[in-house]
């Protein structure tokens, strides 16, 4: 018989996981209901389930220690994420060691060197190592967890993003509301983001099952021009977002929905169509991915992708803590969990007009 998992007991008690693994790790942070104590426990009962050994001994021989590597602070997407890490690492007891690569591979190695040794817990990506062998390898001993970009072949768990199936939300949204040329503006194309291809991956196969293979343009920066300084105190992929829909204007183009690849990015195409006296959503739409809290209070709000970012946060601390021991694992434990994103509507995207750009220009 399979062995019950905290995720069992989430879905017979009807609660999250996170609510589970508080519940039965007795912590103190977070007051719970007599009702959705007992159902917790009441289905952990039913399913025989038992807290894994690791979480047990850890107090005595452990260090409570997670590191997370993440790319940049820029982005509010990382930001989002690594406040969310410590707040549900801490509701464990836990503390969380952050350490920013600023996209530079040599200091991702340098800081997997300094930590790996040093008694952490476990470790948790943001982003496709820049090594993947050596993760691999560090992942048979030490819990490894990466959060966000799905690439099977790394053996690594993973909690993975449908960006795919994000991308194709989009497009379906905007073709709904009439619009049949999309324009997709996006940070370089690199083996270190695979995301940004996936989404434009999808945004280009659901264009073309209603039939339209010629609607969609696509602009990127240059791969060399990628970095997070803040020289003119603008995060950089603001800034990618600025300054291509100004070439793209310049182009004459006939888009009526421009497509960011993340959020950030489509707070720059805002903005630059606000100061060229461009209407949105009255003269074109336009949307992101990522649902960070900057799309829900600019002007106009901002239809975007959401990706359950605290769910999938919790997911990857639990992941860590209840490893079983390699001791106990014949071969190495790879756990991968994909979740299904959600189209969130505002007030950015409307009905096509076509020729918007023309006249504005």
């Amino acid at each position: 018989m399979k062995k019950a998992t905290s995720q069992d007991v989430a879905a017979l008690a009807g609660v999250s996981q996170a609510t589970v693994s508080l519940i039965l790790n007795n912590s103190s942070k977070i007051t719970f209901s007599s009702e959705t104590r007992e159902r917790v426990l009441a289905a952990a009962r039913q399913l025989n389930y038992q807290l894994p050994a690791r979480k047990k001994a850890s107090a005595q021989t452990g260090s409570r220690m997670l590191l997370v590597l993440t790319p940049t602070l820029t982005n509010q997407y990382y930001s989002e994420i690594i406040q969310t890490l410590e707040q549900y690492a801490d509701s464990l007891d836990y503390r969380v060691i952050v350490c920013n690569t600023f996209r530079k591979p040599e200091l991702e190695k340098f800081y997997l060197n300094t930590f790996v040794d040093a008694h952490v817990d476990g470790i948790i990506y943001t982003f496709l190592p820049s090594f993947p062998r050596m993760v691999e390898k560090i992942a048979d001993t030490l819990p490894t967890v990466l959060i966000g970009e799905k690439q099977d072949e790394l053996s690594v768990c993973s909690i993975e993003l449908r960006n795919v199936a994000a991308g194709a939300l989009l497009a379906e949204h905007l073709y709904q509301l009439g619009h049949r040329r999309l324009v997709f503006i996006s940070t370089p194309f690199n083996q270190l983001s695979l995301a940004r291809s996936q989404r434009l991956e999808g945004i280009r196969r659901q264009l073309e099952s209603h039939g339209i293979r010629d609607g969609l343009e696509v602009l990127s920066a240059e791969r060399s021009a990628e970095a997070d300084a803040l020289s003119d105190g603008l995060p950089y992929e603001y800034n990618v977002g600025r300054a291509l829909t100004a070439e793209l204007i310049r182009r004459h183009s006939r888009a009526t929905a421009f497509i960011g690849v993340n959020d950030m990015t489509a707070l720059g195409i805002l903005a630059e169509l606000a100061a060229r006296g461009i209407h949105v959503p009255g003269d074109v739409s336009v949307c992101g991915f990522d649902n960070i809290f900057s799309s829900a209070i600019t002007t106009p709000s901002l239809t975007t992708i959401d990706h359950h970012l605290r769910t999938r946060c919790q997911a990857a601390v639990d992941m860590i803590l209840s490893r079983p021991a390699p001791s106990a694992l014949p071969g190495p434990f790879v756990n991968k969990i994909e979740y299904t994103p959600q189209l969130i509507v505002r007030s950015s995207t409307g009905k096509a007009r076509e020729g918007a750009l023309e006249e504005r220009r």
